[in-house]
């Protein structure tokens, strides 16, 4: 095979985003997704969303806010959100703190733990088959379909579709795969779809692009064959993805913009966790970071999503232990009603934390800086709340941007809003914020997710 055609098979097999049964055959690392109209934004106050796991809970007592909103005092995760210093201006007053919400639909059905994160952007536990927040709003409703990228799935470390690994997830439950490598980003959606800015080297871009025949073109027998091989749902859902293929590469015929481009990292010797790649984690977050807010900035997406690791073996922070997630996370003993606590192993969980949110404070900073974070939901939050205990109740959730009102601290107690009369549970399912984010991008749902209990998946958040 030609070393073009291996690229044109490739760059088909990773943009086509396949799921099930097809994914091992074709790649799946990037969706593409069809094609709709974009709805009219109405009363919209949001037009990007980015969605961020972060690992390992929190340490609860050092991760709430303190009087009058302060995030500075010692030892607060939260500091980095007002941190003029390191990130160019303080984000006080543009985040939302809640505290109290709780993965109920996961909860209801045992997916909890480290395999909450199946719950986040989704709504649902493990059988649920409705498509992640991201999907829903970039796909389904269509409002990626005006850029070359309907989302970007990013990750750092771990490329895995396993229930703990991802938050993305297309209709039928079927988990989208992330993009690890920064290199490997930048050229599938920096190299292959902005022309340059150079005059001469746009025109010689173009006119490979008229020479060029569409990938699908080169791929004819195979995918006929497979198709042939294949039972008749799995076929249908083939020529779904070939049409918005080939809508794709129209798109990208056509696309064309003056914003800067980033330059392309330099390619990373490992970057897989478990293969020593750990002490190169900290540079591939920030890449990853920038990118996505590049794409962004560019308009090659208008939905992200990036999967945090953790410190673990990177030894970035002087007097952390060695193994972040058992050293660390593991022996965290919260303080409650019941037990005082044990404050030796509030500050390293706390630290992590710190760590996590920076990478969010530095989102946020790329994003004021292209004049995009007025427009722009940021959804922080994490598999459990406390994570010695694996509980899926009372994670951390962080919302930034401009479509909420930031400088607040949402508490919800029993399920309700602080001093509200609702005492019902399934009132602080993080379903109702779901819903809140769809409605803030004017799309008018009541409900999002999958659960038994019809009040986890109805309604907005309540004070939001």
């Amino acid at each position: 095979m030609s070393s073009e055609r291996q690229s044109r098979r490739e760059f088909f097999a990773r943009g086509l985003g396949l799921g099930l049964g097809l994914a091992p055959l074709l790649g799946g690392l990037l969706w593409t997704g069809p094609l709709g109209a974009e709805p009219a934004p109405g009363a919209a106050r949001a037009r990007r969303f980015v969605g961020m796991y972060a690992p390992h809970g929190r340490a609860l007592e050092y991760w709430v806010p303190g009087p009058g909103f302060d995030l500075r005092y010692e030892n607060c995760s939260l500091q980095p959100f007002d941190d003029p210093a390191t990130f160019g201006r303080s984000f006080r007053e543009h985040i939302v703190v809640i505290e109290g919400l709780d993965l109920a639909a996961g909860i209801e059905a045992g997916t909890v733990g480290h395999e909450g994160a199946r719950v986040l952007l989704t709504g649902s536990a493990a059988d649920g088959d409705n498509a992640s927040l991201d999907q829903f709003l970039a796909v389904e409703r269509g409002l990626g379909a005006a850029t070359p990228h309907s989302s970007l799935v990013l990750g750092v470390g771990n490329d895995g579709t396993d229930i703990g690994s991802n938050i993305s997830y297309l209709a039928a439950g079927r988990p989208l795969p992330k993009r690890i490598d920064p290199s490997e980003v930048y050229d599938r959606v920096f190299g292959e779809l902005i022309l340059p800015a150079d005059p001469e080297a746009a025109a010689r871009v173009r006119a490979q692009r008229e020479q060029q025949r569409s990938s699908l073109d080169f791929l004819g027998a195979q995918l006929q064959a497979l198709s042939q091989r294949l039972p008749a749902s799995e076929a249908t859902r083939l020529d779904q993805h070939l049409t918005a293929q080939r809508e794709l590469e129209r798109r990208l015929a056509k696309f064309e913009t003056a914003c800067r481009l980033p330059e392309r990292p330099a390619p990373f010797e490992r970057v897989r966790q478990g293969s020593g790649a750990a002490r190169f984690f900290d540079a591939i977050t920030n890449l990853q970071v920038d990118l996505l807010a590049q794409a962004l900035a560019c308009d090659v997406t208008r939905f992200g999503t990036l999967f945090l690791n953790d410190l673990s073996r990177t030894r970035l922070l002087e007097g952390m232990p060695e193994d972040i997630h058992f050293d660390v996370s593991h022996r965290y003993r919260a303080r409650d009603q019941q037990q005082p606590g044990r404050p030796e192993t509030w500050l390293p969980l706390a630290r992590q934390n710190r760590y996590a949110y920076s990478k969010v404070a530095r989102l946020l900073q790329r994003l004021d800086e292209q004049d995009l974070l007025g427009d722009t939901v940021v959804y922080v939050s994490s598999d459990m709340g406390d994570p010695a205990r694996h509980s899926s109740s009372s994670v951390p959730t962080l919302l930034a941007g401009g479509a909420f009102a930031g400088g607040r601290h949402l508490v919800l107690e029993h399920g309700a809003v602080a001093g509200s009369a609702s005492k019902n549970k399934a009132a602080c399912a993080n379903n109702h914020l779901l819903v809140s984010i769809c409605n803030a991008f004017g799309v008018p749902v009541d409900r999002f997710g999958r659960a038994k209990n019809p009040e986890i998946v109805t309604g907005a958040l309540a004070g939001l």
